[in-house]
């Protein structure tokens, strides 16, 4: 009966202003008889009520009650308001089989307060000793964990958002979606969710103050999804669009909540103060003290657009790198870490480029050209949205640091809303943080994107395209680049095409390999065998080849690969990559191996196996093996996790890869293992051990967060470094560290 209702419902959508239009020209005319024209308006009365009843299946919409008193959150649902709540019910299954009968009931109820929305969620399980709940930790995706994914698009157009994440067993992560993509995880909001495991399944409340995202006022209906996972089964359940077809991420197909407007947001003033007491020791044994204090404040200028501005920046407590070693000729792109610059990064990003060369990348600030760190005395950004313009200006002032002398650095970044997805936009950047030189960097950029461009099928289409040009000391370049992709299940396809200068230098950001047009391409295949072991079957093709500016390739690369996830969890992959590479001059790629000018080929076989993610303990093991640079090599990598409850965590990973060339053989090792201990979930204490084989050093990070309320914090960091010294070559410490931070947020 479904199927037939939406069948009609869709013929009828068809024509239903055709139906109209001939109603209007049948009242005009005279001739027509009264009761033929009462017969032809009851046919579009009968199909707009049909029609309505197909809007309600496919757009889903829900008002959530507003309140007066806003519940604890407690993980227990036991306010009078959560029985007065509008309640979603009707979550359907996507996977394993979509469209199937969903295994366990789940029961979502929204309510509001001027200041904040609420979700009650209660996910039953006929199997309560079975749901997984062994995470605590803030920031973390619970993988592992039975969960709770919630998108929120508050302007409703389907392009960007937010992302919310609850587990079972308490972790809460949050992060931004953009174009479909995965969540941004660098992201941090203050929100919270209490998380209990009952006799029926598990319960979540979640509160999320609306003075912690960016809204539009006058927008009455935000764009809203939420998808189940029940772990131990690899069963997802969603909201709105419960197809393979679309994403949980994938907004345009999101449903909606509606009355939100008259919010409130306060003043809209966050007052962060921080304490930061620092100890140093030198390799030469040489000891400094330091006592800090710092400031950052937030503004919500509407509630569209903040200012921010911080006052001598501390980021004692970011997270270390993980080590890695680089046997390549281009350098490494590390990502950005630091919360000042991770809160409303996205209004800076430029043209959908993915690492290179990307004309802004905060991570270059704080840095000089040698690598040295170089405070940050003040900075002041203006972020948000003012109608269709989207807006990102961010200001650094920079102490002297040696040679380097102060100086203050610019960004500034607008695009404007068009057609409803798309959008189109220019950057600039003004100044050197590596060193005392002038340097500005311009571009323009356009995403086209439409996610009906295949009419009923609903398919999505995007068009990217972008220009930038650099001006470093009297030099001169330009680049230029040109996506076209079609993401969507069961086919996705991606091609591109690049242009990067020779001399295109943006001091403020990124660049990989300059000199080059670079295009690549990728298509992939996803089939869900029917009555098989399988939930999915992926086929992935890439090829791609970088040329010089004469257009003489330099450089080639095909891939193919099968990728098998099973019902239960886990994966096996196998593939094969096959590479041609020209070399314009020697490079010492090892210490005393040298790869000498000209042309290598190299193909190599490749796979690997991932446990399920539910397990206890598992991991992942990588394998592969061929020719490469005219000799030999192989690689493994084995990923280690041991999670035997919600108090304790263990990782351990090890890279190896032996290469035997002509110019000789060498051997690389990089080591990260880490271990968290999380007693509560406002309690977190991690220890990691890093070692590479190349510089033969040991670094080991010590780091302990406990989040008083949601924006306030204490940590105490240890940093150590041992390396190999003296004619013994024994380990001896280079230098040591310990910082203790106290940062508090008070919201007005």
């Amino acid at each position: 009966m479904i199927y037939f209702i939406s069948i009609v419902t869709i013929a009828m959508t068809r024509g239903l202003k055709r139906e109209i239009s001939d109603l209007v020209s049948m009242a005009a005319d005279e001739r027509m008889s009264e009761s033929i024209v009462i017969n032809k308006a009851g046919r579009i009365v009968v199909m707009l009520s049909l029609g309505m009843m197909g809007a309600g299946l496919g757009q889903h919409v829900v008002k959530p009650q507003r309140v007066e008193e806003k519940p604890k959150i407690d993980g227990v649902l036991n306010e009078v308001e959560w029985g007065r709540a509008a309640t979603i019910s009707n979550l359907g299954q996507v996977e394993p089989r979509e469209g199937a009968k969903p295994s366990e009931r789940t029961e979502v109820r929204l309510m509001r307060t001027d200041e904040a929305l609420y979700l009650g969620v209660t996910c039953f399980d006929g199997t309560p000793a079975g749901v997984l709940a062994r995470d605590r930790r803030r920031d973390s995706t619970g993988s592992g964990d039975d969960r709770l994914r919630i998108v929120l698009d508050p302007f409703a157009r389907g392009t960007e958002g937010y992302f919310f994440g609850i587990a079972a067993g308490g972790s809460l992560g949050d992060g931004i979606v953009r174009a479909g993509n995965r969540p941004e995880m660098e992201w941090d909001c203050i929100w919270q969710a209490k998380t209990r495991v009952t006799a029926d399944g598990w319960v979540a409340e979640v509160e999320i103050p609306f003075r912690s995202i960016s809204f539009e006022p006058d927008q009455e209906g935000w764009g809203f999804n939420i998808e189940r996972v029940i772990r131990r089964r690899e069963e997802k359940l969603r909201w709105a669009s419960a197809t393979r077809q679309k994403s949980l991420y994938a907004l345009e197909g999101a449903g909606r909540i509606t009355g939100m407007r008259e919010l409130k947001t306060g003043l809209g003033l966050d007052v962060r103060p921080t304490a930061v007491a620092r100890w140093r020791e030198d390799e030469n044994g040489s000891v400094t003290t330091e006592l800090e204090p710092s400031m950052d404040l937030f503004y919500r200028i509407t509630p569209s657009l903040t200012a921010t501005w911080t006052w001598q920046t501390d980021f004692a407590n970011t997270e270390v790198d993980e080590r890695v070693v680089n046997t390549t000729r281009f350098p490494i792109f590390f990502p950005e870490k630091r919360s000042f610059f991770l809160e409303d990064a996205r209004y800076f990003r430029f043209g959908r480029i993915r690492r290179s060369p990307l004309p802004f990348h905060s991570r270059t600030i704080g840095l000089s050209g040698d690598g040295e760190r170089v405070p940050i005395e003040m900075g002041a950004k203006l972020t948000g949205k003012i109608g269709k313009w989207n807006l990102g200006v961010l200001g650094v002032d920079l102490e002297d640091k040696g040679s380097l002398l102060a100086d203050d650095v610019f960004a500034g970044r607008v695009t404007y809303d068009l057609f409803g997805e798309s959008t189109v936009g220019a950057i600039v950047t003004d100044g050197d943080p590596r060193g005392n030189g002038s340097a500005r960097t311009y571009g323009l950029d356009f995403h086209l994107k439409d996610s009906r461009f295949q009419g009923q099928e609903a398919k999505t289409g995007e068009l990217i395209g972008w220009y930038m040009q650099t001006e470093n000391e009297g030099v001169e370049d330009y680049g230029w680049g040109l996506t076209a992709i079609y993401p969507n299940n069961p086919i996705y396809m991606r091609v591109g095409l690049q242009r990067v200068g020779e001399d295109l230098d943006p001091a403020m950001g990124f660049v990989r390999r300059p000199g080059i047009y670079e295009f690549t391409s990728f298509f992939s295949y996803e089939t869900e065998p029917a009555g098989s072991r399988w939930n999915e079957i992926d086929f992935d093709f890439s090829a791609g080849f970088d040329a010089d500016l004469d257009w003489e390739i330099l450089s080639e690369e095909y891939e193919f690969d099968v990728t098998f996830e099973r019902k239960g969890g886990g994966e096996i992959q196998f593939g094969i990559e096959h590479e041609w590479e020209r070399f314009l001059e020697d490079f010492e790629i090892s210490d005393g191996v040298v790869v000498p000018v000209g042309d290598y080929r190299s193909t190599k076989l490749f796979g690997g196996i991932e446990t399920p993610s539910s397990w206890e303990w598992g991991g992942e093991l990588e394998a592969s093996a061929g020719e490469y640079l005219g000799g030999q090599r192989q690689e493994v990598e084995l990923n280690v996790f041991w999670k035997p409850g919600p108090d304790w965590a263990t990782r351990i990973s090890a890279a190896n890869a032996w290469h035997q060339l002509p110019g000789g053989d060498f051997h690389t090792l990089v080591v990260n293992s880490a271990v968290q201990w999380t007693p509560t979930s406002n309690l977190l204490l991690t220890g990691d051990v890093q070692y590479d084989n190349v510089s033969e050093e040991v670094g080991l990070n010590g780091r302990v967060r406990w989040t008083v309320k949601p924006g306030s914090d204490v940590y105490f960091v240890v940093n150590q470094s041992l390396a190999k010294v003296g004619a013994e070559r024994r380990y001896e410490s280079v230098g040591r560290e310990a910082v203790a931070k106290v940062g508090w947020t008070w919201r007005f």
